[in-house]
């Protein structure tokens, strides 16, 4: 009879343990998916940043008036020249952010960034970004550091600019295990940019 105890409680015992087991797996594949789905957002970001920084920190180079520099200033479009390949010749480059045009992915809530490269000589090319980007937005300030109202009729007041972005995963995916339910991680970045050549 003790011997048949032995093995009910055995086999109990065992069956808590297993079901432990599988539940932590699952805790782990699904800590797992998230952290992946973090990461590509995070470096889809590092992607658009790398873009923005090339071009913003050329803004206005080799232009002999800096009030020229920049040309058009809004919330979700900016547009500005310099001599963004070091050829010696003025091109001009052009940001625009579409906020309601769904870019394809399935999380709907991601939008798609325009960058348009016009040449001084040769032929334009546009560029659509669509990492995406939930929400972007451009702030220009003066030499006070005071904001300028939008759009910036003067351009030639603006002497920095901050860049707001917003990105998620591309895909949906639920968070479960978290004391809080969060659809489509993602990551937001800022930067204030002060060209030299706007000074």
């Amino acid at each position: 009879m003790n011997a048949m105890y032995d093995v009910v409680c055995s086999i109990v015992i065992g069956g808590i343990v297993l079901v432990m087991l599988v539940g932590f797996n699952g805790n782990i594949a699904e800590s797992a998916g998230s952290q992946t789905i973090k990461v590509i957002a995070q470096t889809n970001l590092t992607t658009v940043v790398s873009i923005l920084d090339f071009d913003l920190r050329k803004l206005g180079y080799r232009i002999t008036s800096a009030d020229y520099a920049v040309a058009l200033a809004d919330s979700n479009k900016v547009r500005f020249i310099g001599d963004f390949g070091n050829k010696g010749k003025i091109d001009t480059i052009i940001y625009y952010f579409d906020p309601t045009t769904r870019s394809g992915h399935s999380n709907t809530k991601t939008r798609i960034l325009y960058r348009t490269f016009i040449p001084q000589a040769g032929t334009s090319s546009r560029m659509m970004i669509n990492t995406g980007i939930t929400k972007l937005q451009f702030a220009y300030y003066d030499k006070a550091g005071q904001p300028l109202a939008l759009p910036v009729g003067n351009t030639s007041l603006i002497q920095s600019l901050k860049v707001s972005i917003n990105e998620e995963s591309t895909v949906p995916y639920k968070e479960t295990t978290m004391k809080y339910l969060k659809f489509n991680p993602g990551v937001y970045w800022e930067q204030l940019y002060k060209p030299k050549n706007l000074r």
